[in-house]
């Protein structure tokens, strides 16, 4: 594409965005999608850099497709545009390489003969929107410049999960990352209630209950023994009493089954957002795993398949899966393991002990939300995918919740006992080894016992459908307790 016509693509940008933009940030009826958490964070740096109050210049929103990156991007460009009016571009790198045939480097390059000075020397502050920057493969390169030679230049990017692992050092210490996941529960229900709020003013918001969430995680992760956990949840019983007040049981079940995921808090058919949930796994398949790794078409139309092996038993043994799926070599099958690790489809955890013991046992693999484990399992089981698995949806919530407090540490204290009746999981903490054990019904504490007994530990936790109970140093922790933190 000759810069005639990069010229002209970009002045179609800067005169349609505005109104391109709000059609993903409002519903048909014109009713303006509720912004994330996250939004207001990325927003405070914008205004904290138009103050003059910060040096940070470059922000990126990494994440695993459809947990809203976009709908947040244009959030913030709109914030943005009504609130400066110029100096202001949205624009997609998947449609600059893969429609335009050119890369992030020309077309800003050809926004600067626009603007008719250049980044360097531009007294006035320029926003810069970028959405899946990844796709060009030359974006560390582009961010590192811009930050280095133009100072009023403020850029938001989004990209896959790998955005961050694939920074260099140098590039991270000029971009702050911040990470957009799928929705915990209280972010759910607030966000839901408020949308139910639009149609029926007298439906009441669900807030949240203030410091509850860092509360019970501080009686959970940081307790000195079993009776203080017990102890400390026990005094926070009456709040979170309170907060479940109104909120029906199944929509446990809803969270569950769908509603981690942004898009389906304005969709009514339960099927809609399954299809919905089936095409994202897809575009993963199609799009991301063709940038994080290289792989043919003859490859790549067996990886649902190893999903749904995944989603059937979380612990994978790469030799079982090569004997089931003939073609897949074993070095084939890491590589796509890793990648959608990488993409942030999937959640490993090792086996707690040695290196030889990480190499030789299998990983086990949660799903970055249950959403994608149960579209994939109702392919093969229809309606009797949910109540067949519901352990395993349990303990994709509890990998979450772990990861998204944990993912920050250069090493992650997230394993699982691999020995014959062992925990779930196992959090290796600075000064503690808590086992968790996750279960649907009368979930029984001998599997957190056994690991706290072998380790040494001075508690364990079960994370189930039951009353809070303290048993032989581990507590019970209720699964309306744990949905809060």
């Amino acid at each position: 594409m000759n810069n005639n016509q990069i010229h002209q693509y970009l002045q179609n940008q800067i005169s349609r965005s505005p109104s391109l933009l709000r059609s993903y940030t409002e519903d048909a009826r014109g009713n303006k999608y509720l912004t994330r958490d996250l939004y207001d964070r990325v927003k405070q740096l914008i205004d904290n850099f138009v103050a003059g109050e910060q040096e940070v210049r470059i922000v990126g929103i990494p994440g695993l497709r459809g947990v809203g990156k976009t709908t947040l991007l244009a959030q913030l460009y709109l914030a943005n545009y009504l609130q400066n009016g110029k100096n202001i571009l949205y624009i997609s790198t998947d449609q600059i390489v893969n429609e335009l045939g050119s890369d992030l480097l020309t077309v800003l390059e050809e926004y600067q003969k626009i603007l008719d000075i250049s980044f360097e020397k531009s007294k006035e502050d320029i926003f810069l929107f970028i959405d899946e920057i990844h796709f060009d493969k030359k974006w560390t390169s582009v961010l590192k410049t811009l930050y280095d030679h133009s100072k009023r230049v403020f850029v938001v990017c989004t990209g896959s999960s790998a955005l961050s692992l694939r920074s260099t050092a140098d590039l991270a210490r000029r971009v702050v990352f911040e990470k957009l996941y799928p929705m915990n529960f209280v972010e759910y229900m607030l966000l839901k209630t408020k949308y139910e709020s639009f149609r029926d003013e007298v439906a009441s918001v669900k807030v949240p209950v203030k410091d509850l969430p860092e509360k019970i995680k501080q009686a959970i992760m940081y307790s000195a023994n079993a009776d203080e956990c017990y102890t400390k949840l026990a005094e926070l019983d009456s709040e979170i009493k309170k907060y479940w007040l109104g909120i029906e049981s199944l929509e446990i079940d809803r969270y569950l089954r769908f509603s981690s995921m942004p898009f389906s808090l304005t969709i009514k058919s339960d099927q809609h957002i399954y299809a919905l949930t089936n095409q994202l796994i897809d575009r993963v398949i199609e799009r991301d795993l063709s940038e994080l790794g290289s792989f043919d078409t003859s490859t790549l139309s067996s990886v649902k398949n190893i999903l749904l092996l995944v989603a059937g038993s979380s612990e994978v043994s790469l030799t079982s899966v090569t004997k089931s799926l003939r073609g897949i070599s074993l070095i084939t099958l890491a590589n796509i393991l890793e990648c959608l690790e990488k993409a942030e489809v999937l959640i490993r955890v090792y086996p707690y002990g040695s290196t030889y013991k990480k190499v030789r046992k299998p990983s086990k693999y949660h799903f970055m939300t249950p959403a994608i484990r149960y579209a994939l399992l109702s392919i093969v089981e229809g309606d009797n995918a949910f109540l067949n698995h519901k352990g395993k949806y349990m303990e994709d919530v509890v990998a979450l919740t772990l990861y998204r407090n944990f993912s920050d540490k250069n090493t992650s204290p997230i394993f699982y006992d691999s020995s014959k009746g062992g925990a779930d999981f196992l959090l290796s903490l600075s000064n503690q080894k808590i086992p968790i054990e996750v279960g649907y019904g009368k979930k029984l504490t001998n599997q957190a016992e056994a690991t706290l007994k072998k380790l040494g530990g001075k508690y364990g936790l079960v994370v189930c459908d039951s009353e809070l109970i303290l048993k032989n140093n581990v507590v019970k922790v209720p699964l309306k307790y744990f949905l809060l933190m």
